[in-house]
């Protein structure tokens, strides 16, 4: 059951929870660039009699009860905005050009404030920590990274994170048992032959066709040698550039691209394969090949107690009928990297799960995440600021009931 004064105070809080989240939706801020939302974020916990451990170079974390001898809950919410031109005209649309918050960050952020405000009033009825993650960079992932190399995830029993979408509506959430979200590489390979002139191309080493033959070689390696139903990979090649004038052969081309994730042990073997294909397509053509990468996001794995009290709670709040528990998408969250670890930093046990904010009597709440024109319905802010403080509540009272 829902706790009543946790309702309460956050049902009364509505009016502040978007006041807060209008101010952060005005002022966005790109990854690990978030410093005015940092400072936004630290002076309000500090007001409410928290202490505050800054991260390095954004990110904050503070604690309710830190020094109680149960268990700790971790409760996250991140705060970098996207690249993307806002088109909405309410009055507080972005401040900044070509900057928004086109995933709903900002409300992340709003609703985990006012979590912490009313778990703070309930406090004496928490036996064990609650420890509040304010994460910068998810949208690039290097905020997951960088939190976990800093031990956030140290000594944590479950951490809890939701996610607000414009794809499902009001009063409905949606989760799953262990794969979630795909995990994600970025990789840029840079093709190097010899120019020549385009009567003779015999007489150069041709970029093009190294990059053409790679292109071939990467889409048979999926349709051909990757398991498509127990280790699937989406595969999405993203720029490409090269070359200089109509009839000349290139001497250089470049390609990036990215794919997605449920294993780690997939993400090896795509890895090497597609490093083995690009080195084979220069060979080809008598030239060289630079190939890179970088992991965007480890896979969300969810973990079956945290989940089954993501459940019952979202289940308690929203009924049995508006909570779904086969959540699988090729999306991504560095989410993952906190639950899984990230090198030799240990992650902890833990759930993901997604909220609705689609009005279907609102055609301005239609528009999907990332979009120009987001604009999430603000009646779901306070239900998962509820979500967010009942989770935190149910976990830690487990062993009581």
């Amino acid at each position: 059951m829902i706790n009543e004064k946790l309702k309460e105070l956050i049902y009364n809080d509505e009016e502040k929870i978007i006041e807060q989240r209008r101010h952060l939706h005005q002022n966005p801020e790109l990854a690990m660039e978030e410093r005015e939302t940092n400072d936004f974020i630290k002076k309000e916990l500090e007001s409410y009699g928290l202490t505050v451990t800054q991260l390095d170079p954004t990110g904050l974390i503070a604690e309710i009860n830190p020094d109680s001898d149960g268990k700790t809950v971790l409760l996250r919410a991140d705060f970098d905005a996207l690249p993307i031109e806002e088109t909405n005209d309410f009055d507080f649309k972005s401040k900044n050009a070509g900057k928004s918050h086109a995933c709903g960050h900002d409300t992340h952020t709003a609703m985990l404030l006012a979590a912490t405000r009313a778990l703070i009033e309930i406090k004496d009825e928490l036996p064990g920590t609650v420890r509040l993650l304010f994460q910068p960079g998810e949208e690039t992932g290097d905020g997951g990274k960088a939190v976990v190399k800093q031990g956030v995830t140290k000594g944590v029993d479950s951490g809890f994170a939701i996610h607000i979408f414009t794809n499902i509506p009001l009063g409905y959430a949606a989760t799953g048992y262990d794969q979630v979200m795909a995990g994600n590489y970025f990789f840029d390979i840079t093709f190097k032959g010899k120019s020549a002139h385009g009567s003779t191309p015999f007489e150069g080493n041709d970029a093009i066709m190294m990059l053409n033959t790679f292109i071939n070689g990467a889409n048979g390696a999926v349709a051909r040698k990757v398991d498509a139903l127990n280790e699937p990979i989406v595969l999405n090649y993203g720029t490409i550039s090269g070359g200089s004038v109509a009839n000349a052969v290139a001497s250089e081309t470049n390609l990036t691209a990215s794919f997605r994730f449920f294993t780690n042990e997939s993400a090896d073997k795509f890895l090497k394969e597609l490093q083995e294909i690009a080195d084979s397509s220069a060979k080809l053509y008598g030239g060289s090949a630079e190939f890179t990468y970088n992991q965007g996001a480890g896979p969300v794995i969810n973990e079956k107690t945290s989940t089954d009290t993501a459940v019952k709670v979202a289940r308690d709040l929203f009924g049995d009928d508006h909570v779904k528990t086969d959540l699988k998408v090729t999306g991504s969250e560095d989410f993952g990297f906190l639950l899984a670890g990230y090198e030799d930093f240990e992650g902890m046990p833990g759930s993901y799960m997604i909220i609705g904010a689609m009005n279907p009597d609102d055609p301005s709440t239609f528009p999907k995440n990332h979009a120009q024109d987001f604009n999430p319905d603000e009646k779901a802010f306070k239900d998962g600021a509820l979500l967010l403080a009942q989770y935190a509540y149910e976990f830690l009272n487990q062993d009581n009931k």
